[in-house]
């Protein structure tokens, strides 16, 4: 489950390692949860081969010395479920379950995190909406009669409770999931000060 617990957790191990947030996110997405190679996340990402390498072989490093953290993360990253698909002239990306007390968070905070997607993308038209799923599709701050046209978009068999929802305009794999779980990141670690 995606939860404050497990985005602060790796926030601490970007602070002690000095990677970015995001560049773990990116190495354990692209590597630990979709099995690819460095040399396919570097593409996919432009982030360079040798600070892919470094990354993992940190990531990896955990696993001796911190047996119990790198558990709690990595099994974390593989229970959550992200999808990314194509919806008419958008991408759909759906990060699945995420915890209902999160949720509430990003329903209050979502011109933040649209804020944090754009910085942490360095695209300002990459986005087209953010929604949530509690127990169905809301688009926080979005007019009611456009909110009907973009849940028109989102294909029913994808649904699920306790997600979050991204259309995209533009989308680079890998960097884009790791930009919104990065947001989500800074939304945890925003309610604790």
């Amino acid at each position: 489950m995606i939860n404050c617990g497990l985005l602060e957790t790796i926030k601490n191990i970007s602070r002690e390692s000095g990677f970015t947030v995001a560049e773990l996110l990116v190495v354990m997405l692209g590597m630990h949860k979709e099995g690819l190679g460095r040399a396919s996340v570097s593409r996919k990402t432009s982030i360079g081969e040798r600070r892919i390498r470094r990354i993992n072989e940190y990531v990896k490093s955990l696993q001796k010395t911190r047996p119990e953290l790198y558990e709690f993360i990595t099994e974390g990253i593989h229970q959550a479920s992200i999808i990314t698909q194509p919806v008419k002239q958008y991408l759909l990306t759906i990060f699945h379950p995420v915890d209902p007390d999160l949720l509430k968070k990003v329903e209050s905070k979502i011109v933040e995190i649209r804020d944090w997607i754009i910085v942490e993308t360095r695209d300002r038209e990459c986005i087209e909406v953010i929604g949530i799923v509690p127990d169905r599709i809301v688009f926080p701050l979005v007019p009611e009669e456009l909110s009907r046209r973009y849940i028109e978009l989102v294909p029913a068999t994808l649904l699920e409770n306790n997600s979050v929802l991204v259309l995209w305009r533009k989308h680079i794999p890998l960097l884009y999931e790791s930009a919104v779980l990065n947001a989500l990141v800074n939304i945890c670690t925003e309610s604790m000060i």
